[in-house]
Parts: C-alpha cells; sequence; structure tokens
C-alpha cells in the first residue's frame, strides 16, 4: 500500500480551496441576519515568543458573506481561526458585544526542529450594530 503525501505548496493550496469553498457556500449577512448594519471582528494575539502578530480589524456590511475564518497570521502556520460559531451566537441572539479567546489547531515549522503545534492565541472581539426597530 502506498502513501501519498502533499507537498507543502499542494496542502497549502487545498487548504486555501476548502477556504473559498466554504466562504462561497456561506449567506450573505444580509439574508442571515436582517436587521444587522455591520459586525466588527477585533483580533489581538498572544504568544510566548517575542514576535507576536499584530492586531487585526474586520468590518463586514450586509453584502458581505457571514463567514468567520481567519488564518493564522503566522506564514509558516497551516491553522485557521474558526469564528463561525461564536459569530452565530453573537449575531443570532441581537448581543451588541461578545469576546472570547481560541487557540490556533495548526502547526507550524519552528526554530529547525520540525512542526510543532502553533499555539498562538487569538483575543476576538465582536461588535454588532443593529437597525432600530420602528414602532409602527
Amino acid at each position: 500500500m502506498r502513501l501519498s503525501s502533499l507537498s507543502p505548496e499542494a496542502a497549502r493550496q487545498q487548504r486555501r480551496d476548502r477556504w473559498r469553498r466554504g466562504r462561497a457556500a456561506a449567506q450573505t449577512l444580509r439574508s442571515a441576519f436582517p436587521r444587522l448594519e455591520q459586525i466588527r471582528v477585533d483580533l489581538s494575539f498572544k504568544d510566548a515568543t517575542a514576535c507576536t502578530p499584530a492586531e487585526q480589524s474586520h468590518v463586514l456590511h450586509p453584502p458581505a458573506r457571514a463567514f468567520f475564518e481567519f488564518p493564522c497570521p503566522y506564514a509558516d502556520c497551516d491553522g485557521q481561526f474558526d469564528l463561525n460559531a461564536a459569530a452565530t451566537s453573537v449575531l443570532a441572539s441581537s448581543t451588541h458585544h461578545a469576546e472570547g479567546e481560541i487557540e490556533c489547531p495548526g502547526v507550524r515549522a519552528r526554530d529547525r526542529m520540525g512542526r510543532q503545534a502553533c499555539h498562538l492565541r487569538a483575543l476576538y472581539k465582536f461588535t454588532a450594530d443593529y437597525q432600530r426597530e420602528t414602532d409602527a
């Protein structure tokens, strides 16, 4: 029995394709959450190394896809932060604010020591703005 292993570039391309398919399959925010005007996702990172990635902010408007997966900011990591469940929880309850922490499930090549778990932690914060309900 012969096992095939993907080259690192082929594996990256496979992950990108899977991410694109997931994003394309997601509903728009407008159809999933009609009252939403925008949602802001702020990500800050914690790591034991001295080179912690910069903070990120993403603002999504109604035409955007309701897709909340963000690649690990380390170029040599194959992980991503899947915040879909957290975002859906916030948006489904019309909560205006939520925050939490998640660890990157990916692995990376570090200091010539082979592939090791990433362990980068993302602190996320969702801030949602909704249309005001009008009294009729």
